[in-house]
């Protein structure tokens, strides 16, 4: 049976500074904890209450019962779907010379990130780099927006400055989505490198912009006074268009 002071840590998981003390992080919904469960990832507890699993053919030997009244107390959701993971955070691990790698460049909102995460897997995009800055990936709005792509990428946080300075030592073509550059729906080729996406607020920053060696763009319609499109959406149609030349 839980306890009380078992509920009093996980609710403490909402807070970033405690998923970094305690090194876990929350998992909620039935599609998001079933891609957990195939995933390598560590699950420490599993709790699910008596009304989702009367609706639901869902069975694990970890899985421990609990409360309406204890579920809403753990959720980090208005309405909780009935099903909460406590997960292990994973050690991370850099790869930057596998495939075409995603970078982001500041993202600070946790839907953008989480929805970046989810679009990168869907066009074949297995590796992503977070400027130290970018919104914690724990965050439970971050893994709630993946909707399970989370455990299948390796995403590492690390300074970008000297991770793409080796990069570029090394040959590889660095990207970078700025609002002058080449038409990406006339770019003929993508060669495997790393694309740099901006932040929300700023684009990419201004110690990032003498590493790009291939500026890039996506044209605005003639007449339209946008600025720049939202960041989770600008990956999108970059991204698409890469995979158009796979």
């Amino acid at each position: 049976m839980i306890t009380k002071n078992t509920i009093k840590t996980i609710q403490s998981l909402k807070q970033a500074k405690y998923r970094k003390e305690y090194r876990l992080f929350i998992v909620e919904g039935k599609k998001s904890v079933e891609e957990l469960l195939g995933s390598t990832f560590e699950v420490q507890a599993l709790y699910a209450t008596e009304q989702f699993l009367e609706e639901h053919d869902f069975h694990d030997e970890r899985l421990e019962p609990v409360s309406e009244v204890q579920m809403e107390q753990m959720s980090t959701l208005d309405t909780p779907p009935g099903i909460l993971a406590v997960v292990r955070i994973p050690e991370q691990n850099i790869n930057q010379d596998e495939g075409m790698v995603l970078a982001l460049d500041g993202i600070a909102n946790p839907g953008n990130l989480g929805t970046i995460i989810r679009t990168a897997e869907w066009f074949g995009i297995r590796h992503i780099i977070c400027s130290e800055d970018s919104v914690e990936l724990w965050n439970p709005k971050v893994i709630q927006a993946t909707m399970g792509s989370v455990f299948r990428m390796s995403i590492t946080y690390t300074p970008l400055e000297p991770y793409l300075e080796t990069a570029r030592s090394n040959g590889r073509p660095i990207y970078g989505a700025l609002l002058k550059g080449e038409n990406i729906f006339q770019k003929k080729q993508w060669d495997e490198g790393i694309i740099v996406i901006g932040s929300e607020s700023h684009g990419i920053r201004p110690s990032v912009l003498p590493l790009i060696t291939h500026p890039i763009t996506i044209p605005r319609a003639v007449g339209s006074v946008t600025e720049s499109l939202n960041a989770s959406m600008a990956a999108g149609i970059i991204l698409a268009s890469f995979a158009m030349h796979l």
